[in-house]
């Protein structure tokens, strides 16, 4: 895609956002992410590794971004222009190369530092067992859809 095309592409999305409200920016950001996602889709389908680097860096982004904001989400919803700031966050991330970017900034940094933390709740004995009654349920769950087909 032409730098040009997407940053007009951009503006558009900004302004409409502007003038129709939340409404627009949500639909508009879950159709930007349909669109990531066909784009992610051809990538695995392409013989090439450079761009699945880069819409796996996005799509890591992009969960990161997402549980920050299911933990501030009373906080982001009162700052004025988040959603549409997310938006444009969002289609910088994909579009502009900006994943790679962001990631060698200061994702990298930010995941490294939750990694242990990660790890320590990951270990407990209750997590364990958890992920094993789970592991069991779908092991049960798989046979029994392969016995009904």
């Amino acid at each position: 895609i032409n730098a040009e095309y997407m940053g007009t592409l951009s503006e558009c999305l900004f302004f409409f956002a502007m003038i129709l409200g939340s409404s627009f920016t949500s639909f508009a950001t879950r159709c930007v992410l349909v669109y990531f996602g066909y784009r992610s889709f051809q990538s695995i389908e392409s013989q090439t590794w450079k761009d699945d680097a880069h819409w796996l860096t996005f799509w890591m982004l992009y969960a990161f971004i997402s549980m920050l904001e299911l933990v501030l989400d009373y906080i982001l919803a009162w700052i004025p222009f988040w959603y549409e700031a997310q938006l444009g966050l969002l289609v910088y991330l994909g579009a502009f190369d900006g994943a790679k970017i962001v990631y060698n900034a200061a994702g990298k940094q930010a995941i490294r530092a939750t990694e242990a933390a990660v790890a320590q709740v990951a270990a407990r004995p209750e997590v364990q067992n958890a992920r094993k009654a789970c592991g069991e349920r779908l092991a049960s769950l798989s046979a029994k859809m392969k016995k009904s087909q």
